[in-house]
């Protein structure tokens, strides 16, 4: 319609002049305009923009339906779909791995003495979302920590999901160490805030890992790489915190990963060991029962630490596997000492938070212990204190499943960390286990005799049983007798020992060695 009007007044206007009929001496024929040659090409010059105009005008608008003919092409739709999902991740809309990638490496080239920083963050107990409400709720809890990300960095700086419950964030020209601290905190506290998954509130905490260009690296593999070191520093002092990188953090990673690796294998290979330690009545030294412990005897590094591979179990993922692999080796133990007439009332196994989050757990073991002909109060679960207060409600869910199949439970290392008194009055936990730091201390600090009395007293009046750990001489199982404590384990009456071993201490001429 623009063309036409233009087109429409340039005609009208020469036509106008043409017609003009009362012209006189020295006019036009168009009133108005002068015959001078200066009239004539201001005339000329208006016509000529006007016929360029139109003409741009209609090319734009010729351009505008081709370009709205291939916006509306499915091909083309498309092919933008595709784009986009390319360098962007589908559930929450944040650029994905391979855009982060690109976005790094283009801001490391700008300008190699930029401020840039990169926050490796991974989200401590997601998996429990994602095991005990679905995958569904797994989701929705996902796109919430996407918002809080978003809402916690300038929108300069990129917020990405990684993998997972990975994501990471490039801080551009953060202005100095306290600025990038506070963000560092700002991302801490917000990720961490409850949401509402499913009708209920759920929350887990970040680890957060933080390398600095150009310090901690050149390139973006060596900024992200190093980031994730520091990240998993932070988990193995507690997570729920950041930390910045540091010289060494790569090699210990390195190291996790090497070992995980030889773990996978040696669970596969059947090369790790169970070796029990006997547990003692204390009123009359008669055997009360054992604890098996998890022993890695590596052919090249030698005995592996249990809180080393147990930890690298744990993050892994391996420790499913280990829980069961050591549950497998203490019922066909169990089955070997009926079976040469050598009972043993029952075997306690530790018991991982990272297995209690498995909604199936109860009933797979239950199943497996079924299957070997075992009666499951014959075995018990030892959970530390930590463990048992770290999620309660699950917790306490899970638990009252274990005691209905039979299982007794034990809470380990009691006094070590610290107690709710109420969660300990609901919890289906028939004895506490002192920790062995207050029993070896007795003898020179009066405060860890005290809390040793003290733990006593609570688990009398609670009518709990008291399993003191960590008793190395007789003076310590005189006292705690005296104190009215149930049963002791420590060396004083045996170390841990092999399966066969274990069949020779259970001669019944064996004496008892307090």
């Amino acid at each position: 319609m623009l063309t036409i009007s233009v087109e429409y007044g340039i005609h009208h206007a020469v036509s106008k002049c043409a017609r003009w009929p009362f012209a006189g001496p020295g006019e036009s024929s168009c009133s108005g305009f002068s015959t001078s040659g200066a009239g004539l090409g201001w005339l000329v010059s208006l016509v000529v923009v006007l016929a360029v105009a139109s003409i741009v005008i209609a090319m734009l608008v010729t351009q505008r339906r081709k370009l709205n003919a291939r916006l509306k092409d499915p091909r083309e739709e498309a092919r933008r779909a595709l784009a986009f999902h390319a360098y962007h991740d589908t559930l929450t809309g944040l650029p994905n791995r391979a855009f982060l990638m690109r976005e790094l490496e283009e801001a490391l080239k700008e300008s190699r003495e930029a401020m840039l920083a990169v926050m490796f963050i991974d989200l401590d107990g997601f998996k429990s979302i994602n095991d005990t409400l679905g995958h569904e709720a797994g989701d929705t809890f996902l796109r919430a920590v996407a918002s809080s990300l978003r809402s916690s960095v300038r929108e300069r700086d990129t917020v990405s999901r990684f993998g997972g419950d990975e994501f990471v964030v490039v801080v551009k020209n953060y202005g100095g160490m306290e600025n990038l601290v506070r963000v560092c905190r700002k991302v801490l506290d917000l990720v961490s805030q409850p949401v509402n998954v499913a009708g209920q509130l759920v929350a887990v905490s970040p680890s957060i890992g933080v390398a600095i260009a150009p310090q901690d690296g050149h390139e973006a593999d060596s900024l992200i790489r190093n980031a994730d070191a520091a990240m998993y520093a932070v988990k193995e002092t507690g997570k729920a915190d950041f930390r910045f990188y540091e010289e060494g953090m790569l090699e210990a990673a390195r190291e996790r990963l090497a070992l995980t690796v030889e773990l996978r294998e040696a669970l596969q290979r059947g090369e790790l060991d169970v070796e029990y330690q006997p547990k003692r009545h204390l009123h009359d030294g008669s055997l009360a029962g054992v604890e098996a412990l998890a022993r890695w005897h590596h052919p090249v590094r030698g005995d592996v630490p249990p809180s080393v591979f147990v930890a690298v179990a744990e993050r892994s993922g391996l420790i499913h596997g280990l829980g069961e692999y050591v549950l497998r080796a203490v019922l066909a133990q169990v089955q070997a000492w009926d079976k040469a007439g050598r009972h043993v009332d029952y075997v306690a196994i530790n018991l991982s938070m990272h297995e209690l989050s498995r909604p199936a757990f109860v009933e797979t073991l239950h199943r497996v212990v079924r299957s070997f002909g075992v009666d499951p109060t014959r075995i018990r679960f030892e959970l530390t204190e930590s463990t048992a207060m770290r999620e309660p409600e699950e917790t306490l869910r899970q638990l009252v499943k274990l005691r209905s199949h039979g299982f007794d439970l034990l809470i380990d290392d009691f006094g070590a960390g610290y107690w709710n008194l109420s969660h300990l009055r609901e919890l289906p936990v028939g004895t506490i286990k002192i920790d062995q730091s207050f029993v070896r201390g007795s003898d020179s600090n009066l405060a860890d005799r005290e809390i040793t009395e003290a733990i006593i007293g609570l688990a009398k009046k609670l009518n709990m049983r008291t399993i003191a750990e960590g008793v190395e001489t007789e003076a310590q199982a005189d006292w705690l007798r005296g104190l009215g404590c149930d049963i002791g384990q420590g060396y004083f009456f045996a170390r841990p020992m092999t399966a066969d071993a274990f069949s020779r201490y259970l001669d019944p001429s064996m004496a008892y060695a307090g």
